[in-house]
Order: structure tokens, then C-alpha cells, then sequence
């Protein structure tokens, strides 16, 4: 009986010293700025186009929120080319805010199947959260 509480004892002290240090690690990749984000992509409107629909929402209105890059692949990993968020391409929001939505249309070619690497951001100019995403695959359309 004794032997038997013991390793209960052993038992129970174990799963909770698992479950703690679970916690802990959950906690250090929440973020202190990023409340919410989404990304997709679909087929555009006209030839060849494939648009990429990047939405994010930080807790607080802060000076930089958007996407700092996208990335286009190819359906069988060959890099295509990465495209530099700011606010003159309006992946970066141009003022402080609470969230930014902004659909990038790429111009691929068309039947060609692609998809991006797209990478958010929310923050201080010096201090961001970043988070990636990878969309599904999309064909250009003909």
C-alpha cells in the first residue's frame, strides 16, 4: 500500500511539473502586441492575377502594423519573389492603428499554381511581434 502511494505520489508530482512548464512555454510565444490575425489567398479578377488577403488587429493602436513581406513560391517550392511591405505599397499601415486589411495582387503567370510566405507584423517601430503564414496553393487563373 505504501509502495503504491508513492508512485501515485511520483505520478501526480510529474504530470504537474509537465503542465508547468507547459504554461510557461505557451506564455512566452503570446505576443504583447498582436491580438489577431488572418491570411488567404485566392484566384484575382483578371489573367494570371492571385490575390493575397493579409488582416491583422493589435490590442492597442500602434505605430507599425501590417506585412513586411511576402513571399511567392511556386507550387513545387521554387522561389518566385518577395515583395518588401511599406507604406508606399500600402502593406504597412501609413499611421498608428488598431488593425490593418490590405489584399496584395500578384501578377503571375497564368495555370501556373502558386503560394506565399507572408510574414505580419504589429508593434513599435523598434519593438514588433512578427508572425508568419503560409497560404494555401492557388492557380492563376487563364
Amino acid at each position: 500500500m505504501r509502495r503504491c502511494r508513492l508512485l501515485l505520489m511520483l505520478f501526480v508530482s510529474a504530470v504537474l511539473i509537465c503542465s508547468v512548464g507547459t504554461q510557461a512555454h505557451a506564455q512566452t510565444r503570446a505576443s504583447d502586441y498582436v491580438a489577431w490575425y488572418s491570411v488567404s489567398s485566392y484566384q484575382g479578377e483578371k489573367r494570371g492575377q492571385i490575390d493575397i488577403e493579409c488582416n491583422i488587429r493589435a490590442k492597442w493602436a500602434v505605430p507599425k502594423i501590417g506585412v513586411l513581406k511576402i513571399e511567392i513560391y511556386q507550387a513545387n517550392g521554387d522561389h518566385v519573389t518577395t515583395i518588401q511591405g511599406s507604406t508606399s505599397n500600402g502593406l504597412l499601415s501609413p499611421k498608428s492603428s488598431l488593425a490593418h486589411i490590405v489584399t496584395y495582387t500578384y501578377n503571375g503567370v497564368p495555370g501556373t499554381t502558386y503560394y506565399a510566405k507572408v510574414t505580419l507584423c504589429a508593434g513599435s517601430n523598434s519593438d514588433y511581434d512578427t508572425r508568419n503564414v503560409q497560404t494555401q496553393k492557388v492557380t492563376a487563373p487563364y
